[in-house]
């Protein structure tokens, strides 16, 4: 009987694998609907793409998960994905703890449940409850399960009203975040009464039409709001994306299976003639599986004779996207980000053999980031999110498509209780859906092309350990957006930038340091905004952050450190009448001397350039003035030249001697390994503290190649730009001043230190060396034959490695200079003189 207990094992792995298959909400995911917390979308993060791909990428990396690309797209159905979620009031508006008023009823349930129990079984493979934490699989819950909630929120009027969301370049009404089509107010998730998700304000009676047939209850909603949320859908720069369809196609790609008809067919009866015997998974988890639902909804309960696709909607803000609305509630089985997921998942699940053929180790994070990224794609330019257009005619026939879909079509009209019943013509209907969504994705859906993405899009990446000092008194819906903006814009995760939030009153931590988008979303709430110390005190906060950098100097001195992020503080004022007294002064100026590398950078919300000036190091560059409103709206415009001023603070390269102290030491022979993707620049900068003095070292930074590779590296060094390169720009203004080499796949470029602060007095005014690595490789069509970057440092395979290697750089610090301090004095009486004239 040794074999009983494996038996019983497996039993319980496939209950439990097959609970989102249920016609009630897997237990795992109740509590998403049961606690007010998750079920208010706002204390969620927003749903954006990479959101996405950080907490898949939190998955892959946790200790407790070993699964390949196959396994892992598979079981995140299995696990988090359950379509068709709906509330029902109960008839007596009587609530009871022991009802969970929530249910998959609505439509695109049953063709879920098709895919999980048929097309994509799992392999008794499950994630545990605590994978992630429940903010976050609550958001990844909704990210991949479809379903539509037409009950009205009140703000039907003015939702409707919103111009169709596309890629970002459109305008959209001033909406504010506190009103962020909360689905339930802070009052009713207190209230006893509506503890269970009541969102409407009249009786739920006049919207629900009951009646009985065949001894059991059914219900439709016969009045809904006329611009109902779309759940499942994700924000992109290339329109909102329906994640569950796509990572359904990645999986049904990525195991190929070919289905054999009579297996979906309920109660083994085909209602259909001229049916195909079999199907292959990646259509009906991707495009025919919406078709098909058109097909048999629109065929039975509107009668149409052409098959309506597509129906677009907006984000109820620019930035912070929490609810997807559609523009009508009609016709909603193939809506635009349905039709979105779809092409993208089936492009992928398509390519899934080649992709792993060539690089067999790829993590689903990386095929997601590839794919949606502005340059070079998934292993082949054409294989991105911007190309979508002429994708879909180039991977599918309609042919194809349409044999797909009948089939489908067939076995799922066994599966989905209709209200009519279709007895002839269901090819001239699946036809006209086939011939409708070509259309359709061509002449409609009008998302940012790729000419347009490069020509709005950096050609390098940022890595920055951001730290905002935050005053409290800007309202949460006012500063939300904008601190979103940022760090969605200098990519903060695991391969890019860091975040950390600060008092601006007291310098002490909101929010610690991390490279995780979805952990600083889920801790930095609005309950947790008016929590942090209220105004701006400028002499405590500065000499609280500057002992803090100096303890993470001390920490990366340890560590060996040689170069890597680069370090940017950023206040952000709503305060006025900032004291700037002598004490500030000083402990600014010690900030700036003892931490070389650090950039302070003040944006108020009222002209302080009189009052903030002497504390920073470009007084022209590093002080702004920005205007954030109630409403959240115009954040990208309002927050550009704040972004653009940290873009141009180079990545550090640094001597890891000098710690905090700058004692007296030489690095000896330093190096660390960085990358860079085909067509991208690095930029970095090697402040003059480490090379300030010339005492006959031969001090040097040198560039070498550290793994195969196509094309070569141009290294350009200056000590004027910032982001010196090879080719006028608008960014190199002084090519003149600006030395360039070419690296091949050997050698090494080497750039001499020697003298270059003969000319300056002070370390201040001696400018940093100015660096930058560009890879001159394109990726083109069929021109990658195989990963050459598999490590777990590498962001993308394609990704060229190179070691920056320093040698012999010193540790220099003016923080007790008496020359400096002089100077510092000289200026402050100038400019007080000069405005009191």
């Amino acid at each position: 009987m040794f074999w009983l207990p494996i038996l019983l094992v497996a039993a319980i792995g496939s209950a439990h694998g097959q609970q989102t298959a249920q016609t009630r909400v897997a237990d795992e995911l109740s509590e998403c609907y049961r606690d007010p917390n998750l079920l208010n979308r706002n204390n969620l993060p927003p749903v954006t793409m990479q959101v996405l791909i950080d907490i898949i990428r939190k998955i892959e990396d946790n200790p407790n998960v070993n699964m390949d690309l196959r396994q892992l797209s598979t079981v995140l159905l299995h696990t988090y994905r359950q379509d068709g979620i709906e509330f029902h009031q109960p008839e007596n508006t009587i609530t009871s703890s022991n009802v969970l008023p929530f249910a998959p009823t609505f439509h695109a349930f049953h063709r879920h449940r098709l895919l999980l129990t048929r097309l994509i079984p799992n392999n008794l493979q499950v994630l545990a409850n605590d994978t992630v934490s429940s903010v976050l699989k609550c958001t990844l819950h909704h990210m991949l399960s479809t379903t539509v909630d037409a009950r009205v929120r009140g703000d039907e009027s003015s939702c409707n009203m919103l111009s169709q969301y596309r890629s970002l370049r459109t305008a959209r009404s001033a909406r504010s975040i506190s009103e962020d089509v909360e689905i339930l107010k802070p009052a009713a998730l207190k209230s006893a009464t509506r503890r269970n998700g009541h969102m409407r304000h009249f009786d739920p009676n006049n919207d629900v039409e009951f009646s009985s047939f065949g001894g059991s209850l059914s219900e439709r909603q016969v009045v809904g709001s006329t611009c109902p949320l779309l759940d499942g859908v994700v924000n992109t720069p290339w329109g909102a994306v329906s994640a569950g369809h796509l990572i359904a196609g990645i999986a049904a790609g990525a195991q190929p299976q070919q289905v054999n008809i009579f297996e979906l067919v309920r109660d083994s009866t085909l209602n259909y003639r001229n049916v195909q015997q079999t199907v292959n998974s990646l259509f009906p988890a991707t495009l025919s599986g919406d078709l098909a639902e058109a097909v048999l909804i629109q065929g039975t309960e509107r009668g149409s004779t052409s098959i309506s696709i597509g129906t677009a909607g907006n984000w109820n803000s620019t930035q912070a996207t929490r609810h997807f609305m559609l523009q009508n509630r009609v016709n909603v089985e193939m809506t635009d980000p349905e039709i979105r997921g779809d092409i993208d998942g089936f492009v992928l699940g398509r390519s899934m053999t080649s992709l792993l053929g060539a690089f067999s180790s790829m993590k689903l994070s990386q095929l997601l980031d590839m794919y949606y990224s502005p340059r070079n794609g998934a292993l082949d330019p054409n294989l991105r999110a911007c190309n979508r257009r002429q994708l879909l005619p180039s991977y599918v026939t309609s042919e194809s498509l349409i044999s797909e879909t009948y089939a489908f079509a067939a076995a799922l009209d066994t599966n989905m209780p209709l209200r009519g019943t279709i007895v002839d013509g269901m090819e001239q209907l699946v036809t006209s859906a086939v011939t409708n969504l070509m259309t359709y994705a061509t002449n409609n859906m009008n998302d940012m092309n790729c000419a347009t993405t490069l020509t709005q899009s950096n050609d390098f990446r940022l890595n920055t350990h951001l730290y905002i000092a935050l005053d409290s008194s800007w309202s949460y819906a006012a500063v939300f957006p904008a601190i979103s903006h940022l760090i969605d814009s200098i990519e903060v995760g695991k391969f890019g930038s860091s975040i950390t939030l600060l008092s601006a009153f007291d310098g002490s931590i909101i929010i610690n340091t991390t490279h995780s988008l979805a952990d600083f979303y889920a801790e930095y709430t609005q309950n947790r905004h008016v929590q942090i110390p209220n105004g701006v005190n400028l002499e405590t906060s500065l000499n609280a952050i500057r002992l803090r950098m100096q303890d993470t100097l001390r920490n990366e001195s340890s560590a060996n450190y040689v170069g890597g992020n680069s370090t940017v503080l950023l206040y952000l004022i709503n305060s006025g009448n900032l004291q700037v007294n002598s004490a500030v002064q000083e402990h600014a100026r010690l900030l700036n001397d003892t931490v070389p590398d650090l950039r302070l950078l003040f944006a108020s919300s009222n002209n302080q350039y009189d009052t903030l000036w002497t504390l920073v190091r470009d007084m022209y560059s590093d002080i702004f003035t920005i205007n954030l409103n109630q409403a959240g709206t115009n954040v990208a415009n309002a927050m550009q030249p704040v972004l653009q001023r940290i873009q141009r603070v180079g990545r550090r390269i640094v001597n890891p001697i000098c710690g905090a102290a700058f004692a007296e030491g030489t690095s000896g022979t330093r190096q660390f390994i960085d990358a860079v993707e085909p067509g991208y620049v690095n930029f970095y900068a090697l402040s003059a503290n480490y090379f300030y003095v010339s005492d006959n070292v031969n001090r040097k930074v040198r560039i070498s190649r550290s793994g195969a590779g196509a094309g070569s590296l141009i290294i350009c060094s200056s000590r004027t730009n910032p982001q010196p390169r090879d080719n006028s720009t608008a960014s190199n203004q002084d090519t003149a001043a600006t030395a360039c080499q070419t690296l091949g796949a050997s050698g090494n470029v080497e750039i001499s230190l020697v003298d270059y602060c003969a000319d300056y007095s002070t370390i201040s005014s001696c400018p940093p060396l100015y660096l930058s690595i560009r890879s001159d490789a394109e990726l083109t069509a069929g021109s990658f034959a195989s990963a050459v970057c598999t490590d777990a440092s590498c962001r993308f395979p394609y990704n060229i490695r190179y070691q920056v290697q320093v040698e012999e750089l010193g540790c220099w610090s003016g923080a007790s200079s008496v020359t400096a301090s002089f100077i510092f004095i000289l200026a402050s009486l100038y400019f007080t003189l000069k405005g009191s004239l």
